[in-house]
């Protein structure tokens, strides 16, 4: 069993860790007497794994008329120090039954030899009327002596509802009482700001605190645990876990590296909207750790306007001990990107000066932020490879371009080819758009920044030839509008001379990409332009190149 070890932090641990390890406990849900078996071979496989606890959630089982013996085997046979949790309906657990019921799931847990390390009570379940409040506030008593046979109690909160009312005082509330050894506070993060307050929260905490956000904004919370010195942050053991944004173990300890993380730490975000189908924080993180780089970069959705972007990333850059160095942009805020850094008084570099948009946020070494485009670089470098394989030079000056688009990938594909000598022709399905940034680009006569950038109607493209196609538009993006559509006319002529780009990379092969290669056109897919700009961005992080063998495959 874990035994208490009382620092200068007032953290737990035992003989097998070092004070101050942030724990990893798996959650299993024990839903019958006949699934005890299973659920040991699923908690013997979590701690093959890296898992430090379980927490067996007997909620289901609890109202089961056999249950002690049920619950008894599961607590002496765990092949790690446990949890054990009965949780109501009432915060999201799937307990109904009777008082007496969840009384005697906690005796029966506490009668077993070794005892659980710990049992889960509600804070509303500790304040109840009696019985249950009374059994409740007699198991803190007892384990509050600190006899090493007796579990000790984590007093809970959760609400699925988002950040509670009166968060700091229903804390301070567990702090202060005697009988919990351990302050746990859970709570649905309606945005990646709930997750300072966690940090916060955990910073200050008076006695060992596991502070957590739910749902897909709270992913922040359950990884940097070690960073704030949260006790324990939880782990699902299959496809559904037991709350929402529950990592497993595997992922926690390899893709994540959760055992390096300390405070020193830095932190990174995709700032998107939507995020959840990025693959940043896996390309990201997997240079990082091959380049022994301590940092780990999280996907952040952002709500599409001004002020929830402003506010999200003043948060995080303004809150120092995240140590937040930086942000890779994508739709629809690469133009806000732009505004956030002038008005903090940062440098807005040339690239995303010209372009209008940048998809880099970075922190000097002087502490100011700096915004840059990293997108036409990647465009033009995934460009270049894809002429060299069709047998050129990789050249672009004097090639005939053809955009697709007119969004900020589009004004980056533009200004990237057409600054290296390429003669662009812009196309949308909103014209005025395209009219504008071809009017941009493309300065008074004479100047030495006018860039060769003209619009026109989508079906003039049938009437000339081009080298070079470069679809921008999200046609052809999985869970799109135009999952399935190609987006170029089917006039337009494509042969073994013409190199197609698609700045899609979710289908690797998109329609468009389909209809060039059976035209014998050469193909160049989103995730070498994907890869190639973020490799830009980790050298604006890091100041190196990234470890190309790292890079994961498509």
């Amino acid at each position: 069993m874990l035994a208490m070890c009382v620092t200068d932090d007032d953290r737990l641990t035992s003989g097998a860790y070092s004070c101050g390890v942030t724990f990893i406990a798996v959650a299993i849900p024990v839903a019958r007497t006949d699934a005890v078996s299973r659920s040991l071979e699923t908690a013997r496989t979590a701690k093959s794994h890296g898992a430090d606890l379980v927490e067996w959630r007997v909620d289901s089982l609890a109202e089961d008329p056999h249950a002690a013996a049920a619950i008894v085997r599961l607590v002496q046979e765990s092949p790690l120090p446990c949890i054990v949790t009965v949780r109501d309906e009432s915060e999201g657990g799937a307990f109904s039954g009777s008082d007496d019921e969840r009384i005697a799931a906690w005796r029966a847990a506490s009668s077993a030899v070794p005892p659980p390390a710990y049992i889960d009570v509600e804070l509303s379940t500790y304040h109840a009327r009696a019985p249950m409040g009374d059994s409740a506030r007699e198991i803190a008593r007892i384990s509050s002596t600190e006899k090493s046979d007796t579990p000790r109690v984590i007093l809970s909160f959760h609400d699925f509802r988002g950040r509670p009312p009166g968060l700091s005082s229903r804390v301070a509330e567990m702090w202060s009482d005697p009988g919990s050894a351990i302050a746990k506070i859970v709570w649905t993060a309606r945005t990646a700001r709930d997750n300072i307050e966690a940090f916060e929260l955990l910073a200050s905490r008076a006695k060992p605190t596991i502070a957590l956000c739910m749902g897909e904004h709270g992913l922040m919370s359950r990884i940097l645990a070690p960073k704030f010195g949260g006790f324990l942050t939880y782990a699902r053991a299959d496809e559904h876990g037991t709350a929402l944004g529950q990592p497993t173990v595997e992922e926690l300890v390899g893709d994540w590296g959760f055992r390096a993380i300390n405070q020193s730490t830095k932190v990174f975000g995709v700032v998107a909207y939507p995020v959840s189908h990025s693959r940043s924080p896996e390309i990201h993180n997997r240079w990082f750790r091959a380049a022994n780089f301590n940092a780990r970069l999280f996907a952040i959705g952002v709500a599409p306007s001004w002020e929830p972007f402003k506010a999200t990333l003043a948060e995080l850059f303004g809150h120092a001990p995240l140590d937040f160095c930086g942000a890779a942009v994508s739709m629809p805020h690469k133009e806000n990107a732009i505004r956030f850094v002038k008005e903090s008084g940062g440098v807005i570099e040339e690239s995303a000066q010209r372009i209008g948009a940048a998809n880099t946020i970075g922190k000097s070494a002087d502490g100011r932020l700096f915004a840059r485009n990293t997108d036409a670089d990647g465009v033009v470098e995934a460009l270049a490879n894809a002429m060299r394989s069709a047998g050129g030079d990789g050249e672009l000056r004097g090639k005939r371009v053809a955009i697709l688009g007119a969004g900020g990938a589009a004004r980056a594909a533009a200004w990237g080819v057409a600054s290296r000598g390429a003669s662009v022709v812009i196309t949308n399905r909103t014209a005025s758009k395209a009219k504008r940034i071809a009017e941009e680009f493309a300065l008074a006569s004479g100047d030495a920044s006018a860039l060769d950038v003209t619009a026109k109607a989508l079906s003039a493209l049938s009437k000339e030839r081009f080298d070079v196609i470069i679809n921008c538009t999200s046609v052809g993006m999985d869970g799109g509008p135009a999952a399935n559509q190609n987006p170029l006319p089917a006039e337009v002529v494509l042969d073994e001379r013409v190199v197609v780009m698609d700045a899609v990379y979710a289908p690797a092969k998109t329609a468009l990409l389909v209809h060039a290669e059976q035209r014998g056109a050469n193909c160049v897919g989103g995730w070498e332009m994907l890869v190639a700009q973020a490799a830009h961005q980790f050298e604006a992080w890091t100041g190196k190149r990234p470890p190309t063998d790292a890079t994961p495959s498509r």
